[in-house]
């Protein structure tokens, strides 16, 4: 069995020939006729050029005159010749160019120039692509509108462009003449309905029609009766036709269904038999939701497919999907396949922002997109050219691009042409504006017409044609296949460009006529068309036309042409200006018609050449021009713009309206400060005056000061010049004066002379001078004379001694009325010089301590001191500001008099004391105590002992850190004192630790535990303390029963002495035992052991050491009892402790962070209670917390109180005994 595959361009296998019994059952069963089979294997789509003279007609005919024939004649074909149809399987669109190498696959075509196999129209060899018979002229203009009061939704050209068809939402299908655009005839498709879309069959005799109530119609369309009526193509209820189109053989429509409503049936492309208007079969691929439009590819094997947000490419026979393409994110509105078969073009929906147009073209086995176009508004509708070299897209009714279409180039997404409907407002103004919308366009087969379908507002159809002669001169604008283009199409005067130069080949009268035809030429100035070397537009000299005609004089010179004065520069003046707008680079002539003249530098119109030899002496080297005999309008400022004539010849120029004008034309001067050039006397520039220009007060007018070169200004008029450095400066320059004496020119209000600002009299003409600044004039003979004109402290000396009257200043008179006294050193109102005129040795008015103020009137001491007012002078009073002391006998700063208080109880002895009402008395010690009354004489830190036990009542201490005995390694902060702890207390003097009780075991209240702060008292003497408080050192867990234990409780009994109280030792006879649970643990040991020991460690006890006397004899009994228990407890552990020493260490050794951490805690709360807050934050404490208000010695009383009364059996206790 032998079989032939061919592929196509997608890959797939196009056709398998096998032997002819499997072609038989290859055959679909849907064929109910053979013919109807065999009728649809056309070997070439185009009926005009059948492949082997077989066509559908001629094989159906065969089929009806009798069916077996026509299967045996097929299959002897078919077996005949093989390779035929391998190469017609490998040739997709039948135009015997192998897909391979055909460049239009999906188009039939016979070009062989630029492509093979594509579209060649008029059959020159050249595809239409590429071929000018298609109008490519970018003028479309409206040639005529059909307005309306409906909604047109589409519009097509009938095959051979005569006429076109419309669809509108009255319902109606109309045919119109595309030349006069009348109505030929109509029918309403739909009544009460719309008609949504309309093709025109590729072989003219049909007409589809969509409809919005799912349905289609096919017309003939000679009349428009219908072929079939109404065919229904519903998917499910409320469906919209959104297109219909033909195939290229005009034997299917495909139809376009959107879903039915919002949540319904997906929609389809139907393909319906033009034959009987049955449903050939249905698309949908990838389960589409909404499709929009279609477009079959020239040959009709493949069908586009315009979905919502994709586009498919389907094969009509087989139905499969050979392509896809997913990128549009909207709608695709519409969908055109270009006649050449290569590009498929996607008119794309709003995507939100913008919405797109996008070309895509099959490159080698793909489709590919190669352009994309951004628009303002949606894309409603496309067509591409009939020589697939352009397409054109209508666009919807907002913004830039609204109620526009446009033509772009196929392949290169040039725009070269739009055209519009109305647009009002530029369709800016949201969807209020009243734009419309392209929803059809149709481009008629001779490329040169295009009818557009309008809606949204009423607006109609419109008829846009391309002008091919816009100049009307015969000879159009593009080849239509004569192969003659005009070369000017917007000039009717020229046609014809031999050269190619741009110029018509017309002579005159037409528009620039080509001097030179046949040489191509840029020449525009003198002639048209011909040789210009340089490009100046002026054109090269020949043998026909010279220089006098025209020709350029420097044919190689772009910037010249011309040399009117033959001077040898050129008539085309150039140059660049500067910075000062003065002209650099000069060329050409300034002055074209003066051959003396030809530059002009500084461009006022004066030429830079000069003729008066004179001029050169004076001329600096670097001004422009030469000396020419006969130079016309010399320029004298070759470099200032504003000036070119010197009438006088002084260097200024005459022209009044330069800012450097000769103030005097016609008179030489130098002056250059108020006016130039004109004559100046002194040399100080400013002008001398003449009858037009005097002086003024803004020192702007002529010299003042004509003779003075130092002077020329005198603002205020009142003669002397304004120039501060000149001669007599006007020192009010502004105002006038006649002062000549400190200044010139200044107010004299008094008349001598001197400024009123210049001397401090203004007003007394006799005074003018104040060399000392005191107000008084130096004038002697002048108002209120200074007497010390050079002393600004002194002016007067009233009593003539020769001591200004002025105290306070230089050599002042304390006394101005006393000839004889001037001066008081001490400044007690007594003179300092002792006056005795009687000779008698007391002064009558001198001051007897001129040094210490006083205020003693008495002659022998007038003017000393008596601070106190005792009547003792300072110089004699012991005690100058102590009104009750004035006198100290020994020396030691207490004063003799004892009637007051602090009096010297000592007034002939040296002493320091001040306590206890004994002052100035010995003190060897210096603690302020007289030695009579000190207790410790030679101790200054003591001095009283109201206890008498010796130790002084002031008590002072200093924390030390001792190592702990008990607990090696552990340190205890003790008190190291000094004086009596108890100053009230004879039996008790020394605290260590700090806690109010006192150290002596002999004393009152003794501690049983000096070093210990938290323990005071041990009821039972077992060494436990009774204080069981959080904190407290070793506390006593039984404080009534003397004990030994240690590990789990202190000072409890401990019969087998194993550290564990018998309370908690499951063997408490046992030492070897102690953990466990009483009653589950074996005891090797069940009773009490002998101990012959015991009296031997008795060591005694003392309990009424802790009790005071009244209280031994309240409980003497019960005491007497207890005593004697305790002994026997004592005499019974004695040995047991002993070994447990080292356990026991280890244990407080354990305890002894925690028992200092208490302590600490408990010094801090002592030293808050007693004030001494400095003491406690060096402990650590914060200032929170802190003693209650109750003292710390009264709370460790009442402990002790309590103490005792707890400690006293009760009767239970008794009872337990």
């Amino acid at each position: 069995m032998r079989s032939w595959t061919a592929t196509d361009t997608f890959g797939r296998s196009v056709a398998t020939l096998l032997p002819l019994v499997h072609l038989f059952k290859a055959l679909p069963a849907s064929c109910a006729r053979e013919e109807a089979c065999f009728g649809r294997v056309a070997l070439h789509r185009n009926t005009t050029t059948p492949l082997h003279g077989w066509t559908s007609n001629t094989m159906a005919k065969s089929a009806t005159s009798s069916k077996r024939a026509v299967l045996l004649a097929a299959l002897m074909v078919l077996a005949l010749t093989p390779m035929a149809l391998l190469a017609s399987a490998a040739d997709s669109d039948g135009d015997g160019v192998e897909d391979a190498n055909d460049d239009c696959p999906y188009a039939y075509g016979t070009s062989t120039v630029d492509r093979d196999g594509c579209p060649d129209t008029d059959g020159d060899g050249t595809s239409d692509f590429n071929d000018g018979w298609s109008i490519s002229n970018p003028n479309f203009s409206s040639s005529f509108t059909l307005s309306s009061s409906n909604d047109y939704y589409d519009v097509d050209f009938s095959p051979d462009g005569t006429h076109v068809v419309t669809a509108s939402e009255d319902g109606f299908v109309r045919v119109w003449n595309a030349s006069t655009h009348t109505n030929l005839r109509s029918v309403q498709a739909l009544s009460g309905g719309e008609a949504t879309s309309v093709d025109w069959s590729p072989d003219g005799q049909y007409i589809a029609a969509g409809k919005d109530d799912d349905t289609m119609e096919i017309y003939y369309s000679s009349n428009l009766t219908t072929v079939h009526g109404s065919i229904s193509v519903d998917v499910g209820g409320g469906d919209y036709v959104n297109d219909v189109r033909f195939n290229p053989d005009s034997d299917l429509v495909a139809v376009s269904i959107g879903r039915s409503g919002n949540g319904g049936t997906n929609g389809q492309v139907f393909l319906i038999k033009v034959s009987d208007g049955s449903n050939l079969h249905s698309l949908n691929p990838n389960g589409e939701d909404r499709f929009y439009a279609a477009a079959f590819s020239p040959t009709g094997e493949y069908v586009a497919l315009a979905g919502n947000g994709d586009m498919y490419i389907s094969n009509v026979t087989s139905q499969t999907t050979v392509a896809s393409i997913t990128n549009p994110p909207a709608a695709v509105n519409d969908i055109a396949w270009s006649p050449d078969g290569n590009y498929i073009a996607m008119c794309g929906g709003w995507e939100g922002s913008s919405a797109s147009f996008d070309m895509y073209q099959y490159t080698g086995s793909s489709w590919n997109r190669v352009w994309e176009i951004t628009s303002s508004t949606s894309c409603a509708s496309v067509e591409f050219s009939p020589d697939s070299s352009q397409v054109a897209a209508g666009f919807y009714w907002y913004g830039t691009d609204g109620a526009t279409a446009y033509v772009y180039e196929t392949d290169t997404k040039t725009q070269i042409d739009s055209f519009s409907g109305p647009r009002p407002g530029s369709c800016a103004s949201g969807t209020n504006n009243n734009c419309g919308t392209i929803y059809g366009i149709s481009w008629s087969p001779d490329s040169n017409h295009i009818v557009t379908a309008h809606g949204r507002n009423d607006e109609g159809v419109y008829f846009w044609f391309a002008d091919i002669d816009e100049d009307n001169d015969g000879y159009n604008s593009t080849d239509q296949g004569d192969g003659i283009v005009d070369a000017f199409p917007s000039d009717g005067t020229q046609w014809d460009d031999t050269d190619g130069d741009g110029f018509g080949d017309n002579p005159e009268p037409a528009n620039e006529p080509d001097a030179c035809v046949n040489v191509a030429g840029s020449s525009t100035m003198d002639r048209y068309g011909c040789p210009d070397t340089d490009g100046d537009g002026y054109s090269d000299a020949d043998a026909t036309w010279g220089i006098p005609d025209g020709a350029d004089v420097w044919p190689a010179d772009p910037e010249q042409w011309a040399d009117a004065d033959m001077d040898g520069y050129g008539d085309n003046y150039l140059y660049d200006l500067d910075s000062n707008q003065i002209h650099v680079n000069q060329r050409g002539d300034a002055f074209p018609m003066d051959p003396m003249q030809w530059n002009d530098t500084d461009g006022d119109g004066w030429g830079d050449n000069y003729d008066n030899a004179a001029w050169t002496a004076n001329r600096p080297s670097h001004w422009p021009g030469e000396l020419l005999e006969g130079a016309m309008m010399p320029d004298a400022f070759p470099l200032d713009r504003t000036q070119w004539l010197d009438t006088d010849g002084d260097g200024i120029g005459d022209n009044p309206n330069s800012g450097a004008a000769d103030g005097c034309p016609d008179v030489p001067g130098d002056s250059f400060w108020d006016r130039l050039g004109c004559p100046d006397s002194d040399g100080d520039g400013w002008s001398d005056p003449t009858d037009d220009w005097g002086p003024n007060g803004q020192c702007s007018g002529a010299d003042a000061f004509k003779d003075d070169p130092t002077q020329w200004c005198d603002s205020d008029g009142d003669g002397y010049g304004d120039n501060e450095t000149g001669n007599e400066p006007d020192a009010c320059p502004n105002q006038a004066g006649t002062s000549d004496g400190d200044v010139f020119g200044c107010a004299d209000r008094d008349g001598d002379g001197w400024s009123n600002a210049g001397e401090p009299f203004p007003d007394d003409g006799t005074q003018w001078e104040d060399r000392d600044g005191d107000n008084r004039g130096d004038n002697p003979d002048g108002n209120n004379a200074d007497l010390y004109p050079d002393d600004s402290t002194q002016w007067a000396d009233s009593d003539g001694d020769g001591y200004g009257d002025n105290p306070s200043g230089t050599n002042g008179d304390r006394f101005p009325s006393d000839p004889l006294q001037w001066e008081d050193s001490d400044g007690d109102g007594f003179g300092d010089n002792f006056i005795d005129e009687d000779n008698d040795g007391i002064s009558e008015s001198g001051d007897v301590c001129p040094l210490d103020a006083g205020s003693s009137k008495t002659p022998l001491s007038r003017g000393c001191p008596d601070t106190d007012g005792d009547g003792y002078t300072d110089p004699v009073d012991a005690f100058p500001t102590n009104p009750f002391q004035w006198n100290d006998t020994d020396g030691d700063g207490f004063g003799d008099n004892t009637a007051v208080s602090g009096g010297d109880s000592c007034v002939n002895e040296y002493g320091r004391s001040n306590q206890s009402g004994r002052y100035g008395c010995p003190d060897a010690d210096l603690d302020g105590w007289a030695d009579t009354n000190d207790t410790f004489p030679d101790d200054n830190l003591q001095w009283v002992d109201s206890d008498g036990d010796g130790r002084g009542d002031n008590y002072l201490f200093e924390l030390v850190s001792v190592e702990d005995e008990a607990n090696p390694g552990m340190f205890l902060m003790l008190r190291e004192e000094q004086g009596d702890a108890f100053p009230n207390d004879q039996t008790q003097w020394s605290d260590r630790d700090g806690d109010g009780r006192g150290d002596s075991p002999t004393g009152n209240l003794p501690d049983a535990f000096p070093l210990r702060f938290s323990q005071q008292l041990d009821f039972d003497g077992d060494g436990y303390g009774d204080n069981i408080t959080l904190g407290a050192y070793q506390p006593d867990g039984c404080r009534k029963v003397f004990g030994t234990s240690i590990d789990d409780t202190f000072g409890c009994p401990d019969a087998d002495d194993d550290g564990t109280s018998d309370d908690a030792d499951p063997c408490p006879y046992d030492p070897s035992i102690e953990v466990g649970v009483r009653g589950q643990v074996e005891c090797t040991i069940t009773a009490p052991q002998d101990d012959s020991n015991g009296d031997a460690a008795l060591g005694g006890g003392d309990l009424g050491a802790q009790v005071d006397t009244l209280t031994l004899v309240l409980v003497g009994v019960v005491g007497l009892m207890l005593a004697a228990v305790a002994l026997a407890m004592i005499a019974r552990n004695a040995g047991r402790k002993a070994a447990l020493g080292a356990r026991q260490n280890e244990k407080l050794s354990n305890a002894a962070f925690d028992e200092e951490e208490g302590r600490r805690l408990e010094w801090i709360n002592y030293y808050v209670a007693q004030g001494q807050l400095d003491e406690a934050r060096a402990l650590g404490w914060t200032g929170q917390g802190g003693a209650e208000v109750v003292p710390q010695w009264k709370q460790y009383e009442q402990e002790q109180v309590d103490a005792q009364r707890s400690s006293m059996p009760s009767m239970l206790d008794l009872d337990q005994l």
